[in-house]
């Protein structure tokens, strides 16, 4: 499965749903999963924390937009999920082409290729590793 051995970090101010989501998350194989509440909580984790493997973002917690949390973990090659109950948003997020959205009140299928489709994006927007360690530059 796309979570089996993956950091999640979650940010979701519905306290059910969180664990709910969390509870998908480790049925489905996840190392772990932080949930936060607040984008302060969010930015203060991606800070202070090593990277995580994907993020589930609410698009709005707590009247506080996640868009600019979500850039900085695409930034740095973390794939996102955004989740959201608003309708006018289910064919995606201004400025976020390639972020999947999954609408509330979602299940695990919802989730599973949500994640899906977030990684693929992301590995389409990396370049390859080098297996040698090298960078491919000329210094």
């Amino acid at each position: 499965m796309e979570l089996t051995g993956k950091r999640l970090l979650v940010l979701e101010d519905e306290y059910l749903i969180g664990l709910e989501l969390e509870r998908i998350a480790e049925e489905c194989g996840a190392k772990s999963v932080h949930l936060v509440s607040t984008v302060a909580e969010l930015l203060f984790w991606i800070e202070s924390q090593p990277p995580c493997d994907i993020a589930i973002l609410e698009v709005k917690a707590r009247g506080a937009s996640s868009l600019d949390a979500a850039n900085l973990l695409l930034q740095r090659g973390i794939p996102v999920v955004f989740a959201t109950a608003y309708d006018q948003q289910r064919s995606g997020i201004a400025g976020f082409a390639d972020v999947p959205v999954v609408l509330k009140p979602y299940g695990k299928t919802h989730i599973l290729q949500a994640v899906a489709a977030a990684s693929a994006k992301m590995a389409q927007r990396m370049p390859p590793a080098k297996e040698d360690g090298a960078s491919g530059e000329f210094v």
